[in-house]
């Protein structure tokens, strides 16, 4: 459904809105218009396409609640993207992700920014009241379900050290291995 953009794309938050938006709104329209025309054909509201209406307001519904979750997640401004763009190295083995929000049934976690990289998950959060020890135990209980282990977490809420992070990680002169795992574990628990 979302084809133009994959999650993590620097895009792909703004895009799933829009998207959301409009689907939610056509199913909608098409449930209204399969009840109008069954009440002007029949006289009544006691018909068959009543009843595919309404069973059509579930997918629907579905959509309200995807469109409400997408816009929780708040997108970055350019010029972060643009700063944090410029200390990426394209040589390197790892995945940047942009726009990460990870629920738990306690807590709610948003990464404006993040790296995969060498069985590391490293991101960038511009929240002050991030806690970074509830968001790694929520994140390694996950990882351990997974059967992933040995994974380390760190969240920056300063951009600057999160900068310089990354540019420690270019200037590595050992090999950085891609982890597809951690990767998929991500993307199946992220918004």
């Amino acid at each position: 459904m979302y084809r133009k953009y994959k999650k993590g794309d620097y895009k792909y938050a703004d895009y799933k809105k829009a998207m959301d938006a409009i689907y939610m709104a056509l199913m909608v329209l098409m449930s209204i218009g399969l009840f109008l025309i069954g009440y002007f054909t029949t006289g009544t509201e006691r018909n068959l396409l009543t009843i595919v209406a309404v069973l059509g307001l579930l997918p629907a519904c579905k959509m309200v609640v995807s469109l409400i979750m997408s816009l929780r997640v708040k997108s970055c401004d350019e010029t972060v993207k643009d700063s944090i763009e410029s200390h990426l190295s394209s040589e390197k083995g790892y995945i940047p992700l942009f726009h990460l929000y990870f629920t738990s049934y306690d807590k709610n976690y948003y990464l404006k920014h993040a790296i995969i990289t060498d069985n590391s998950l490293i991101g960038y959060s511009d929240s002050n009241d991030f806690n970074e020890n509830d968001f790694g135990q929520h994140i390694s209980t996950m990882m351990r379900k997974e059967g992933i282990k040995d994974i380390t977490v760190k969240v920056f809420t300063d951009l600057n050290k999160y900068l310089k992070r990354l540019d420690e990680i270019g200037k590595s002169e050992r090999d950085i291995e891609y982890d597809q795992a951690l990767y998929n574990l991500v993307m199946n628990i992220t918004l």
